[in-house]
């Protein structure tokens, strides 16, 4: 392989054999104020769906739910962050074309209030918007008030144009 040829970027649901790198990822992706290792990544792995985007090897993950049509994102890392745009970009789409699938209305994607400018520009670059949970419909904010800790701004994205009102 050139050494200048650039690796094909492939999104695919994170498993136990990607629990080391997850937990690199996400403590130096924020920059050493998360401390997780494999057991809590393992645990996390239970509760939310992980994705990861990998080249040669995994350089960004982002967890996720849906519930009552809103899709809850958590754990958004890309390292190195030059990476960002390339390795990011994906994995949001991805979680996204789920969401869609299960007919969500919003995805509500949680980061830390201490991102830098670059990881904001690149949020708002792929369509999300901050906004104040106590601003949100009752819906996402129970889901935003559930999910986000303290620490956390959330980011929302309109998947859908109209609200489902009814069950589908």
């Amino acid at each position: 392989m050139e050494a200048n040829k650039v690796r094909r970027v492939t999104v695919r649901r994170a498993s136990r054999s990607d629990l080391s790198s997850i937990a690199q990822i996400i403590n130096k992706g924020s920059m050493d104020r998360v401390h997780l290792d494999e057991g809590a990544i393992l645990d996390r792995l239970f509760e939310w769906g992980y994705f990861v985007s990998v080249t040669s090897k995994v350089m960004g993950l982002v967890g996720w739910q849906a519930t009552n049509f809103i899709a809850c994102l958590k754990d958004f890392h890309v390292y190195p962050p030059v990476q960002r745009r390339r390795m990011g970009s994906p994995l949001l789409q991805r979680v996204e074309e789920e969401a869609n699938a299960l007919s969500c209305e919003v995805a509500l994607l949680l980061v830390d209030r201490r991102s830098s400018w670059r990881a904001t520009k690149f949020y708002r670059e792929m369509g999300y918007q901050r906004v104040k949970a106590e601003d949100l419909i009752k819906a996402w904010r129970e889901v935003a008030e559930e999910h986000a800790s303290t620490d956390e701004i959330v980011l929302l994205k309109k998947l859908r144009e109209k609200r489902v009102m009814a069950p589908v």
